[in-house]
């Protein structure tokens, strides 16, 4: 081992004691983690300070003036909102670990109006979500009870700030806009979030990744949210304490989960304001079925797997004659070189992104996310379309959904992610560990009928 990558190692965790917060974090974080936590704690305050300086231009343009913070832990990033009090009249801290209670209980006694303290888990909403659809329940109310309520299309309803490296959250975040439930039930939020490197990859890449990482997941991010990248913060600052990733040789997204390993991304991510006017809310389950059962498998070609629910609909494909729409970054000022390795430009997005030259051999990994959305738009403008098979398979797909044992049940995928991508699925306590497993829960995945 070089001797750079042996000071990395001893540089990667926060030491018990040598920080001046150390003493005010419970012992258990400081052990080091193999996988990646699905909470992510700040331990440094100018970590706090990086972080509130580098959001700073967005914030000064933002209307928000109700805040969300997820896990504050000792309150190192809270102190910096309360900071803004022209600009944030309300702070609601959502907190899981009851050790910060005693603490952020004391912001609360300061500030009685303007902070309120919440025990609960949003990076875990998902799990709320399922409890609520399988009892009536109120649970996402009551955690976003002290948020104001908007319009899908109005300005957003709070900043939400927190560092987050459960993959099951960003899913949430898809199914909360396509089944109008969970997080944006009460309206958009504008999202400052720290995330492991191979997550933000996996949501922002292109095909030109491959489709081992291009996947369902990140058609269906990328149509439904702007995003942006906004700078790498060191890993060593932030709890729990991450181990040495072990390099498994021959794996299959060592390119990806050896991309800064010794960072977190700081990242902008709000739902596109106008994507019910790409795609009436009507559609959006549609629409999220055609993604995800086309994407099954890579090796999909577009048009046989379009003839099986509409016969004969190939030769409208090939010989399509509409003029297309040039998508455009959608912003200017964004320093392309500072992008992280694989991560694409946000785009504006539409409906009327044409495929060039579409033949019998073009897959469904070979469209661009506003491809595929355009290829939706068509699909579901044929008059075929509401007595075709596809729309029967929607339906029992939703019903198996709804009898599910979990929230995030999904349309597995051919090659989806198991044991050795488990950076990927922090939140998880255990993971496939044999081929055998794997394999069974494919025979279990939601298919076609």
């Amino acid at each position: 081992m070089a001797f750079s990558e042996i000071m990395l190692h001893f540089r990667r965790f926060v030491l018990k004691g040598s920080s001046p917060h150390a003493n005010l974090f419970p012992d258990k974080l400081f052990h080091k983690k193999q996988k990646v936590p699905a909470q992510l704690y700040v331990a440094e305050t100018h970590l706090a300070d990086e972080i509130n300086k580098s959001i700073e231009p967005f914030l000064q343009q933002t209307k928000c003036d109700t805040a969300i913070e997820m896990n504050p832990g000792i309150g190192l990033f809270t102190r910096k909102l309360l900071n803004r009090d022209e600009r944030l009249r309300k702070i609601v801290l959502v907190e899981v670990m009851d050790h910060f209670l005693p603490t952020l209980g004391e912001l609360h006694a300061m500030y009685p109006e303007r902070v309120k303290v919440k025990h609960n888990d949003i990076v875990g909403l998902w799990r709320l979500a399922y409890q609520d659809r399988m009892d009536h329940g109120t649970r996402v109310a009551e955690l976003l009870s002290d948020l104001p309520k908007h319009e899908y299309t109005d300005e957003p309803t709070a900043l939400l700030f927190g560092a987050v490296g459960c993959y099951n959250f960003f899913k949430h975040l898809i199914n909360s806009v396509i089944f109008q439930n969970g997080i944006f039930s009460h309206g958009r939020f504008e999202m400052y979030l720290v995330v492991p490197p191979p997550i933000f990859i996996h949501l922002t890449c292109s095909n030109d990744i491959g489709y081992m990482i291009y996947r369902s997941t990140s058609m269906l991010f990328q149509m439904l949210f702007e995003y942006r990248f906004i700078t790498r913060l060191p890993r060593e600052h932030f709890l729990p304490n991450q181990g040495q990733r072990k390099v498994v040789k021959g794996a299959r997204l060592t390119k990806v989960t050896s991309i800064n390993p010794e960072y977190l991304y700081l990242v902008r991510i709000v739902p596109r304001r106008d994507f019910y006017d790409l795609c009436p809310i009507a559609d959006l389950q549609a629409l999220w079925y055609f993604v995800k059962q086309n994407c099954v498998s890579r090796r999909n070609r577009i048009i046989p797997n379009l003839e099986k629910w509409i016969p004969g609909c190939g030769p409208r494909l090939i010989i399509n004659n509409k003029p297309s729409v040039t998508l455009k970054p959608l912003y200017d000022d964004e320093d392309v070189a500072l992008l992280p390795q694989y991560s694409s430009r946000c785009t504006t997005m539409s409906n009327r992104d044409f495929y060039p030259h579409l033949n019998i051999y073009t897959q469904f990994g070979d469209l661009s996310p506003s491809q595929m959305l355009t290829l939706f738009t068509q699909f579901r403008q044929w008059h075929e379309y509401g007595q075709s098979s596809f729309l029967a398979s929607l339906e029992n797909t939703l019903l198996k959904m709804e009898a599910a044992v979990e929230e995030n049940i999904d349309i597995v995928e051919e090659d989806d992610l198991s044991s050795e991508e488990v950076v990927l699925e922090g939140d998880k306590e255990t993971a496939p560990n044999s081929d055998k497993e794997t394999k069974q829960r494919k025979r279990n995945a939601v298919t076609s009928t």
